[in-house]
């Protein structure tokens, strides 16, 4: 009976000033120090806290603390411990008298109030929504007891208002990052398609026009079309559509028309269900519905039958396909990108392309011109195929070409265009005794311009000089990688090899451990 007086007469002097007190400021921490005040006759705590558990960012918020000398600091935030659970709060209100006996609060204290020994903790709920907590706590042990507990939670009402107030204004400023964070994702998206341009129009400053098109439809859904001879560099131009586009984190599914048998022509084009033919051992996806999200790249698309013509303007037409053996249509979400050498118009005119999926196809056509026909650009991709080779066989000094290779380029009208202009780079420079001075070796030429070694074919120099680059490029790969093989930051990783293929490799070429390691 004298208990239950107690408590009347606390709650009737105590609650309705502590009320007050938290209500008296919209800012958490005044609150907080001013009911501390009014309650610490009674608790005789050493200071109290106020947290919230922030949902976005997954961690803890002290969003105030007060103590009784009166010395403010500010206790930030922190990741809850993984391998902790707290101890469950029943009835709003834990009366800790050893902290010891909470192990998840010991360790969230532990670097910011590793002083605390026992403390009185009331759990902040709103609609079963859990907001945080309000804690006094003391440097002593058994500190508190069951008439404080019940006064605490008397206060709970009111101590979530002002929680709820503190945990809006930690959403608000979550919110402010997020707008900043998406803001600066903006800028280097634009920032690294600028790059993806600049790049591609350093190596081909003729193709400005294209490149313009090329920046203005990448962002769009229309269906594009890549025109241009063997070896221009369509599949260059699609590469840096798909970057540039909306879709360039989704799939970027690639099929070459030309390669693929009419009789499989199906079977790539939709996949098939398990057991649908004698050979279908597993489910297979088709090329549609692996690119949905993304983009699909025809390659070659003039090589289509008129047969596979029409299954694929029905899919573009209906956006649906269904696998070989299946029963149940699967919708389809993909960007259209296609190439071909072969003149479109005429084969329509000649009843060997459907006239309807040209007309789908041509919405945007880019018409890549022959490499004969960019003597601006004949240069510029000579340097950057040139520094790729360089890379690929680790060659330490630059490569350069002599002055009578720059006149047989200029004059050469380069039928493969830039995939031969690559090819006889690479040629020119494997069988190369000078770097300084690379010969030009167009198709069909030896190359060689060393000294003749007797009883040695021109293929065994060209072997010979092709492994002594290899053991070069390998020596520098296991000197930058201080002799390390395994591991992450190791030489096979940087190789992309498995280790022990790379200790065979290292053999062979008689690369030695103590001939790469870097001088101290």
């Amino acid at each position: 009976m004298k208990y239950r007086e107690l408590l009347n007469i606390v709650n009737k002097d105590l609650q309705l000033p502590a009320i007050l007190a938290i209500n008296s400021s919209i800012n958490a921490e005044e609150s907080l120090s001013r009911v501390f005040e009014v309650l610490q006759g009674f608790l005789d705590a050493d200071g109290a806290f106020v947290n919230i558990f922030d949902t976005q960012k997954h961690r803890i918020v002290f969003v105030a603390h007060c103590r009784r000398d009166g010395v403010s600091s500010t206790l930030g935030s922190l990741v809850p411990p993984k391998s902790l659970r707290p101890l469950k709060i029943t009835d709003k209100v834990l009366n800790c008298p050893d902290i010891s006996q909470d192990r998840f609060t010991q360790q969230v204290l532990s670097e910011c109030l590793p002083e605390v020994k026992s403390y009185l903790m009331l759990s902040m709920d709103k609609e079963e929504r859990h907001l945080g907590v309000v804690c006094f706590y003391s440097r002593r042990y058994d500190q508190f007891n069951e008439a404080q507990r019940i006064l605490l939670k008397s206060l709970h009402d009111s101590f979530s208002l002002m929680t709820s107030n503190a945990l809006n204004s930690v959403l608000l400023a979550n919110n402010l990052d997020l707008i900043q964070e998406n803001d600066g994702l903006k800028d280097s998206v634009r920032g690294s398609r600028m790059a993806l341009v600049n790049r591609f129009s350093a190596r081909t400053p003729s193709l400005k026009e294209i490149t313009e098109k090329i920046e203005k439809v990448s962002s769009t859904e229309v269906p594009i079309l890549v025109l241009g001879e063997t070896g221009c560099g369509k599949e260059v131009v699609v590469n840096l559509i798909q970057e540039l586009s909306n879709r360039g984190t989704g799939p970027f599914v690639k099929l070459n028309c030309g390669a693929i048998p009419e009789t499989l022509i199906d079977d790539e084009f939709f996949g098939h269900e398990k057991g649908a033919f004698t050979d279908a051992k597993i489910q297979k996806k088709g090329v549609f519905e692996r690119a949905s999200g993304g983009t699909l790249f025809l390659d070659e698309i003039g090589e289509l039958s008129l047969a596979a013509q029409v299954r694929l303007l029905r899919v573009l037409q209906q956006k649906i396909v269904t696998r070989i053996g299946g029963m149940h249509s699967i919708p389809v979400d993909f960007r259209l990108v296609a190439a071909t050498h072969r003149d479109l118009k005429q084969m329509a005119e000649e009843g060997r392309f459907r006239n309807d999926l040209l007309y789908r196809l041509n919405l945007f056509p880019l018409r890549i011109p022959p490499l004969r026909e960019r003597q601006e650009d004949l240069f510029p991709l000579t340097d950057f195929f040139l520094n790729r080779l360089r890379s690929k066989y680790g060659i330490s000094q630059p490569l350069s070409l002599s002055q009578k290779s720059v006149e047989q380029m200029q004059k050469y009208k380069w039928p493969g265009n830039v995939r031969e202009l690559e090819n006889t780079l690479e040629r020119s420079v494997l069988t190369s005794s000078d770097y300084q001075n690379i010969q030009i070796v167009f198709e069909g030429e030896t190359g060689w311009s060393g000294p003749v070694v007797q009883a040695a074919s021109p293929e065994q120099i060209k072997l010979e000089s092709f492994e002594m680059m290899q053991k070069h490029y390998f020596e520098a790969v296991l000197k930058a990688t201080k002799g390390k093989i395994s591991g992450a930051d190791g030489a096979a990783a940087l190789t992309d090899m498995h280790p022990n293929t790379l200790r065979s490799k290292l053999e062979k070429l008689g690369v030695t451990f103590k001939a790469v390691k870097p001088e101290l």
